[in-house]
């Protein structure tokens, strides 16, 4: 009987953990558990960021395209006319900030004083708002009514721009702040969103825009 009962005990110690076992895996388990949440909160702001930069991309290359497009035709004069000089078609103003021309969209001889018979805007004009941290693109700058929208950024914006420049060139390539010899826009945008706990990333992008009716019209 005293046999059969020491036979049972040892079985029944055999069939559990020891208390260092069960510290030893807890350990184990709470390392496991760690790395995952690490590796899981990594994974989770690099998609994070990931998202932030394309929206930071995608709307800066959308305003480029927009501004591209626009200053491109800037002092476009099929006519050759010399209207009076509120309705002159050239560029009429031209800053770090700002870039303001004209343009004689509907060939009549003479710019607009903003939106012509078609609706196409002959004043057209580009500047960077600090206070709401926005590109605007206005039409009729200088008629005391102009339209106005945001390119990008703005109040109710989640990409807020941080900088806007305008740099001109001549037809020689060389730097130039007479609006009559420019012949290139190069425009550089900086922009940043909010990226979880990373806080704010910033881009740069920067393009070129060939002036090519500045030339003849001059």
């Amino acid at each position: 009987m005293r046999s059969a009962a020491n036979q049972q005990a040892r079985r029944m110690e055999s069939a559990g953990f020891t208390l260092i076992e069960v510290l030893v895996s807890l350990a184990i388990a709470s390392m496991v558990i760690a790395a995952l949440g690490t590796l899981f909160a990594r994974s989770g702001r690099v998609y994070t960021t990931q998202n932030a930069t394309a929206a930071v991309q995608q709307e800066v290359r959308a305003a480029l395209d927009i501004i591209t497009t626009e200053a491109r035709m800037a002092a476009y004069n099929p006519t050759k006319a010399k209207p009076k000089i509120s309705e002159r078609i050239a560029i009429r103003s031209a800053t770090a900030t700002r870039f303001h021309f004209s343009t004689d969209l509907d060939e009549n001889g003479k710019a607009a004083a903003a939106y012509n018979g078609a609706g196409e805007c002959e004043n057209r004009s580009f500047r960077f708002s600090l206070q709401n941290n926005g590109i605007q693109m206005l039409c009729g700058e200088g008629t005391g009514s102009p339209s106005s929208e945001f390119l990008i950024g703005g109040t109710n914006s989640a990409v807020r721009v941080v900088a806007l420049d305008f740099a001109y060139r001549d037809k020689e390539n060389n730097p130039t702040s007479l609006s009559s010899k420019i012949r290139n826009v190069i425009v550089t945008i900086v922009a940043e969103a909010p990226a979880g706990q990373r806080g704010m990333i910033r881009r740069a992008y920067t393009t070129s825009v060939d002036i090519r009716n500045a030339g003849p019209n001059t």
